[in-house]
């Protein structure tokens, strides 16, 4: 009976007639993938958390709705669903040795940081940087100018509305007691 089994070091499928047991080579990369263990090794299984599948499962489910969004941006727009391939999402990485399936973010502004990096530049925002800017925000002649600005401005404008008070709630005649 030939089933179709998985090269470990390829990653291609293969399908091999397992009457005659196991497979020692894959036929395609040619790899030793003998399973051929002593009976007292000790086997550690790869145990998958809910955590680690729903950090790749948000990837893929973007990828798997992209297609019902080409459909329905094709019917909306009247064209076909040819024109609009472009938005469909096809560039997740299926490969194992990388961290994560979206892919890594490769324009002007990473190739910069990149630069600077290597030059011993800083690049973001450090802890001191972040509370020197922070102390500096409650300094010179306006302190705190922002906040007061804030609150100008939404004096100014009409209440949007009010969440009533627990009083208002239970003398309301419409009120059912949740007991």
């Amino acid at each position: 009976m030939a089933i179709l089994l998985k090269c470990p070091a390829c990653r291609e499928k293969f399908k091999y007639d397992v009457t005659d047991g196991w497979p020692d080579t894959c036929p395609i990369c040619k790899t030793d993938i003998n399973n051929r263990r002593a009976d007292d090794d000790v086997i550690m299984p790869n145990i998958f958390s809910a955590k680690s599948k729903n950090n790749d499962k948000v990837a893929r489910d973007i990828m798997d709705g992209s297609e019902k969004r080409v459909d329905l941006a094709a019917a909306m727009a009247g064209t076909s669903r040819e024109d609009m391939a472009g938005l469909k999402i096809t560039n997740l990485n299926d490969r194992n040795d990388t961290q994560w399936s979206a892919p890594e973010e490769h324009n002007a502004v990473t190739q910069r940081m990149a630069e600077m990096q290597a030059r011993g530049m800083p690049t973001g925002f450090g802890v001191a940087e972040a509370q020197s800017f922070a102390a500096q925000s409650h300094t010179g002649s306006e302190p705190y100018a922002g906040l007061r600005a804030r609150n100008r401005v939404q004096a100014a404008l009409p209440p949007i509305g009010q969440a009533p008070l627990p009083k208002q709630i239970t003398e309301n005649p419409n009120y059912r007691s949740p007991i």
